[in-house]
Formats: C-alpha cells, structure tokens, sequence
C-alpha cells in the first residue's frame, strides 16, 4: 500500500540520503515555510555569515551579529550563540526536560527520540523545537535589520509558548489541549 510516509523514508535513504540526516521532514502541526526553514538549517543551507562568505559575498565580518563571540554559523546561530542557548535552556526548563545538551542543529532536532516520548508526544514536542528554532532565526534577523534587540523572556513567553500552543491547539485533530496545561505542565503532553 502507498502511503506518502513510506516514500519520504525510500527517497530519504535510497536518493537523497546522505547518512544520518533525514532529507524529508513531516510535522502537520506546523505551516510549511517552518518545515521548510528545519529543512534548510539541517542542511546548512541558511544564509549565515560564513557561509555568505563561502560563497564569495562580500562582508565586513563573519562574526555573530548577535553576541560576537563566536563565527556566525548556522549552528552557532540557533544553538551555542548565548541568546539562542538561553532560549533552548529555558524551554527544556520549561518541558522538564533538563539542561539543553545538543551543540549542532541535526542533533537538537533528532534528540526528541532520546526522551521516553508516545509518538503524539514526540510529535508536539517537535512543533516546539521546530517553533523555537524558526522564531531564534526570525529575532536574529529582527537584530541584524533592524537592530531590534533579542530578548529572551519576550522570546519564550511570548512566542515559543504562545505560537507553539497555537498551532499544536488548532491542527491536533487527537486530543484538546488547554493552554493553563500548556504553560504549567507541558510534558504531560508528552506521553499522549
């Protein structure tokens, strides 16, 4: 029997693959420009600083716009720059999930499976990674054309838990979540 699942898996091993990072992501809990972006930060196809200047563009520095601390990378960006690593440490905080323990993007996103997680679990923990990530790169942006700040609390509260809840609340079609659950207990929700 055919089923879309079953392709993505055949093309992402047999045609596309190219070892351990899934090519085809599915989470119908997210719009697709999100599934999008998860796509290209696995293959470290975003526009970031070094990789701008791999490809011959002309900067006056690679470093990260945000804290300048480090080469502004794809991985440094929405994991080990400082603002970015509070963020996640606030959120696995928040999931119960302890202190964030990835450095690389592929890694963060594939580390759900290492928690004892049901499969609706994984799924909604995934719409918050995948929130997370997308909304540090907006902020990074915000910052770099803007020069609008990149506020942490603001960012957590008022959009990793408030997007996250929006589009898990509105396109789980298996089980009604409250957002007073959301906000005080959000891994309960894990094992769905």
């Amino acid at each position: 029997m055919f089923t879309v699942k079953k392709l993505s898996s055949l093309l992402d091993k047999n045609i596309l693959g190219n070892g351990n990072t899934p090519i085809t992501l599915r989470n119908n809990l997210v719009p697709k420009k999100v599934e999008i972006f998860v796509w290209r930060s696995m293959r470290g196809r975003l526009p970031v600083r070094l990789e701008l200047d791999k490809r011959g563009i002309d900067l006056h520095s690679v470093r990260c716009p945000v804290c300048d601390d480090n080469l502004e990378s794809v991985d440094h960006t929405l994991i080990s720059c400082r603002q970015a690593s509070e963020v996640w440490n606030r959120v696995y905080k928040w999931w119960n999930l302890g202190n964030f323990p990835f450095s690389c993007v592929v890694d963060s996103l594939q580390g759900s499976s290492s928690h004892a997680m049901s499969i609706l679990g994984k799924k909604n923990w995934q719409t918050v990674e995948w929130v997370c990530e997308y909304y540090i790169w907006k902020n990074r942006n915000m910052h770099v054309f803007h020069k609008s700040p990149m506020i942490v609390p603001v960012l957590v509260n008022e959009i990793v838990q408030v997007k996250s809840f929006e589009w898990v609340s509105c396109r789980l079609k298996e089980k009604k979540i409250e957002w007073l659950s959301w906000l005080s207990n959000p891994s309960s929700l894990l094992d769905l």
